[in-house]
């Protein structure tokens, strides 16, 4: 074979000059790159460098070549539109400023009592869920040993195999090392994807670092058109940038602006939810604006320079309309001018619209009735605790009084109280309510519903339940959450065709040779297909789900087991447990060639051996049978019963494999000499001839052979006995746990009933006690209004009284009067008082 190969290579004719191959015309030396090798050869780069000037030129920045009257038009147009654009979105931003209050990081969520002491505790639901979310996002698009792996599209070869691993290791480096920024900013991201509905993320080279770099872009600093409905089809797209003095200058020398004295910039005018999240931070922006921010609009546009509508890149400072920068974002040999993409959205629940929604759209009123409900509770408890009274103050006036729970205020009273209860009275207020408890649990349990992040479901699932059960539980418990996966996973692959865009238009030796030292990747790997995709997998999107898949697959492995790799088995379990298969693992059989001194050894030692096409099987063979006839190693009683039956099968391998390739190769030897065609009968012939050759050949080593495996049965390993059927055991012990869990269950129920009794019998007490009480003070009640009843009917019997006597004494004198006025016959002038027929006479 080796000759074969080495004939190929040779000039079967050498007096011929005629080239083989392809004639191909050299550019001059200098744009050559000559290394001379150390065999006496050269290796021979011709360089692009032609085509790296244009495409710098070709994304320079422009902003002082283009004509300056239709600038100062597109910026003057700009400015304009992007004021309606952040008018047109106001309410929503408002929406994502009360969504951030009502997480209650900022200590002012919206809502509750306003009485000196109220509760300001806040429902963690929201803080919960973008947590959550957080760390599970994290952790399916983010594992420490990085972000992407290969996929290699079309026709698998060892070529593009290699290429894909190269470039995986080298975005993996990137992405973890290289750029130290893009974990924390695609943190921040995730963070606040539920909360603002969606958020953004971009990614440019850096002249400065001469590295791609990320930046997160909050989704109140990306303002869209009124019409948009999809933000990647937005006619304008402008990132709100507020940039230090340093930054710019930074920018400025790097040649991203152009150097231009701006003066003092205006008062920044941050968003809401900017000023919202500066409040859970504990931060506070002063007047001075020391780092002399200034707001500068990054917009992806459409303009039109004298060659019609084409996609531009433009930066516009707010306090002085000056156009900084130009780009042009199209590939340079894009005839069609077709718009690149820098940044990616991440949607958490598309809508209608170019905004998707999120968590503050969908459950921020949830979360405003479970913090009101939260704060009842406590409110109520702590009123109840504390007690609020009315005090009579001595007076004859009254006033109106302004009580707040938990005070002790003094009123005017008259001096002539006598009852305690008539002078101070404390306020009767309603302990917390059992309504209001369960509403909160169903409030709860709602704004859980919308977007599913846990597993509780799974808690009350029979731990013997099938496998696909389980599965179909937990994808039907997440769906809504698979759905957000599956789209981010979108936009993990949309992040990393940018990131290979820019290796390839920016990566050279220079930039690999001094920050990925170590690493076998070319500029040139990143010219072709990407064939690299996320590490996340769109329909995996959790640990259980992915042990589910696991358990699944070892259970159908142990009931095909013929149909099933054992050992790929094991180690998918291996790596879901992040573990790598080759610490644990024995060594893979048949990997590489031994010598048959080393196989002799190993089968006396109990080892496994095993047999490779490309051995030499006759000598293996020969030797084998010289150790085994030996009677101080093969047939020794020490060695015979661990060596004799792994070498039978052994030396049966070498057997069959010794005619496979034999006959391959006579096969092949007969076609390359013209012998035969590829016709399948003709190779037969070849195949029965070969078939004859070897059993001429190995007729005594055949005989030798059936000996051998005769006596080797008597020390072939006993199969384990199979196991007792204890199904029956078994349905015995959970019909055993059923019946104790019965009883359990119905002592537990006995339990509860008399526990619920005694507070039913214990409350009819309390009641009792209630009524006997208030049947005690109506008694003493009456007896006291018995008791002033009599006393008023001695007051009036003793008036009737003395009135009788009054009126009888005025009727005595009255009869005096007339038996005088009747004796001396003259009227007498005297009243006869207030007695009976009283007047004057």
């Amino acid at each position: 074979m080796a000759d074969k190969l080495l004939n190929q290579g040779e000039d079967e004719n050498p007096g011929d000059d005629k080239q083989r191959g392809e004639s191909v015309s050299l550019p001059g030396d200098d744009e050559m790159d000559i290394h001379d090798t150390d065999d006496g050869g050269a290796m021979v780069r011709i360089g692009d460098d032609q085509e790296v000037v244009d495409k710098k030129a070709h994304f320079a920045n422009i902003v002082e070549e283009v004509d300056q009257g239709m600038l100062d038009d597109a910026v003057v147009d700009l400015i304009d539109k992007i004021e309606r654009d952040k008018d047109a979105r106001s309410k929503r931003d408002k929406l994502y400023e009360e969504g951030l209050r009502r997480t209650g990081l900022g200590d002012d969520a919206p809502g509750g009592a306003q009485f000196s002491g109220a509760n300001k505790v806040v429902h963690p639901m929201l803080v919960e869920a973008c947590v959550d979310f957080s760390a599970r996002f994290m952790k399916e698009v983010f594992p420490p040993s990085g972000p992407v792996k290969s996929k290699v599209l079309g026709t698998v070869d060892k070529e593009k195999l290699d290429r894909s691993r190269r470039k995986t290791e080298f975005m993996n480096w990137q992405t973890t090392e290289q750029m130290p920024e893009f974990r924390g900013e695609l943190e921040q991201l995730s963070t606040q994807l539920p909360l603002g509905g969606g958020q953004y993320l971009k990614l440019m080279w850096s002249p400065q670092w001469r590295r791609p770099t990320s930046e997160f872009i909050a989704i109140d600093d990306m303002y869209l058109p009124f019409a948009a409905t999809n933000f990647y089809s937005a006619e304008r797209k402008t990132h709100v940038q507020y940039v230090t003095k340093a930054e710019f200058n930074r920018r400025a020398k790097a040649g991203m602006y152009i150097d231009v004295d701006l003066g003092s910039p205006d008062q920044i005018d941050f968003s809401r939810a900017t000023k919202a999240n500066d409040k859970i931070e504990g931060r506070e922006d002063t007047s001075y604006n020391e780092d002399g921010l200034r707001t500068i609009f990054e917009i992806y546009t459409h303009l039109d320079f004298g060659d019609g509508m084409e996609p531009y890149i433009i930066s516009i400072d707010k306090s002085t309309r000056q156009a900084l920068s130009l780009y042009r974002n199209w590939e340079p040999e894009d005839d069609r001018r077709k718009e690149l993409d820098w940044i990616v959205e991440f949607p958490f629940v598309p809508w209608r619209g170019a905004y998707p929604i999120g968590l503050t759209h969908m459950i921020g009123g949830l979360s405003g009735a479970a913090t009101g409900a939260l704060r009842a509770l406590l409110d109520s408890a702590h009123i109840q605790n504390i007690p609020t009274l009315l005090k009579l103050k001595g007076g004859p006036g009254g006033q109106t009084i302004n009580l707040q729970p938990t005070e002790v205020v003094e009123i005017e009273g008259g001096a002539l109280v006598d009852d305690i209860r008539k002078l101070a009275m404390a306020l009767p207020f309603n302990g917390p309510s059992p309504t209001l408890f369960q509403l909160l649990g169903f409030l709860v349990d709602a704004g859980k519903g919308v977007v599913q992040t846990s597993f509780e479901k799974l808690s009350d699932q029979n731990a013997n339940a099938p496998v696909g059960t389980t599965l179909a539980l937990i994808e039907q418990g997440m769906v809504v959450f698979s759905s957000i996966h599956s789209r981010l996973h979108n936009s993990m692959e949309r992040v990393f065709k940018i990131l290979h865009r820019i290796n390839s238009a920016y990566l050279t030796e220079e930039d690999i040779e001094a920050d990925a030292a170590g690493l076998d990747v070319k500029p040139e790997d990143f010219d072709g297909p990407m064939d690299i995709i996320p590490v996340s997998d769109p329909a995996i999107f959790s640990e259980a789900q992915r042990f589910a898949q696991v358990t699944a697959v070892q259970q159908r492995s142990a009931m095909l087991p013929q149909m099933y790799d054992a050992r790929k088995v094991e180690e998918m379990f291996l790596r879901n447990l992040k573990l790598n298969p080759g610490d644990v693992l024995n060594p893979q059989l048949g990997e590489d060639d031994v010598d048959p001194v080393s196989e002799n050894v190993a089968a006396s030692l109990g080892r496994p051996v095993y047999v490779l096409p490309k051995q030499d099987h006759i000598a293996h063979i020969q030797t084998h049978l010289a150790f085994l006839k030996s009677p101080l190693f093969g047939s020794n009683p020490a060695v015979v019963k661990t060596y004799l039956y792994p070498m039978a099968q052994h030396l049966r391998d070498h057997l069959l494999n010794f005619y496979l390739t034999q006959a391959h190769e006579a096969v092949q030897r007969a076609e390359s000499e013209g012998l035969i065609t590829d016709d399948a009968s003709q190779q037969v012939k070849v195949i029965v001839r070969v078939q004859q050759v070897i059993e001429q050949q190995m007729a005594q080593f055949a005989q030798e052979l059936a000996q051998i495996d005769q006596a080797a049965q008597q020390f072939a390993p006993q199969p384990p006995p199979m196991p007792q059927d204890k199904s029956l055991e078994v349905a015995q012990i959970n019909a055993q746990v059923r019946q104790a869990d019965s009883q359990q269950r119905a002592q537990t129920d006995a339990q509860r009933l008399q526990i619920e009794q005694a507070k039913l019998a214990q409350k009819q007490q309390a009641d009792q006690q209630t009524l006997a009480d208030k049947q005690q003070a109506r008694t003493e009640e009456m007896q006291r209004e018995q008791i002033r009843q009599a006393a008023e009917n001695e007051r009036t019997a003793a008036g009737i009284e003395a009135d009788l006597q009054m009126n009888s004494d005025d009727n005595a004198t009255a009869m005096r009067l007339a038996a005088a006025e009747i004796a001396s016959g003259e009227k007498v002038a005297v009243s006869t008082g207030s007695g009976i027929n009283p007047g004057t006479r």
